[in-house]
C-alpha cells in the first residue's frame, strides 16, 4: 500500500522545507538586528532631547523620572487620538 522507503521526491520536499525554514530564520534575524538598531537610535535621540531641555531650562524638575510617555502626550497628560 505505502512505500516504506522514502523516494527522491520525499527528499526534495524535505530539502525545500529546510530551505524555507532557513530563509524564515534569516529574515527573523535581520528584523531583530534592525529592531535593535532602531531601538538604540531612539534611545540616543530621547537622551539628546532631554539633555537639550535641561540645558535650555524647559524641563520640569518636579516631574517624576521615567515618566517619558506622559510628557510626550502633552500638557493634559492624555494621548491624542490617532
Amino acid at each position: 500500500m505505502f512505500d516504506s522507503v522514502p523516494s527522491d521526491a520525499t527528499a526534495y520536499v524535505a530539502a525545500a522545507y529546510m530551505v524555507f525554514l532557513l530563509l524564515v530564520l534569516v529574515y527573523i534575524g535581520i528584523i531583530g538586528v534592525k529592531f535593535q538598531r532602531v531601538s538604540r537610535d531612539l534611545g540616543e535621540l530621547i537622551e539628546e532631547v532631554e539633555s537639550e531641555e535641561v540645558e535650555s531650562g524647559q524641563a520640569d524638575p518636579t516631574e517624576a523620572p521615567g515618566n517619558d510617555h506622559a510628557r510626550a502626550a502633552g500638557p493634559d497628560r492624555t494621548a491624542a487620538p490617532e
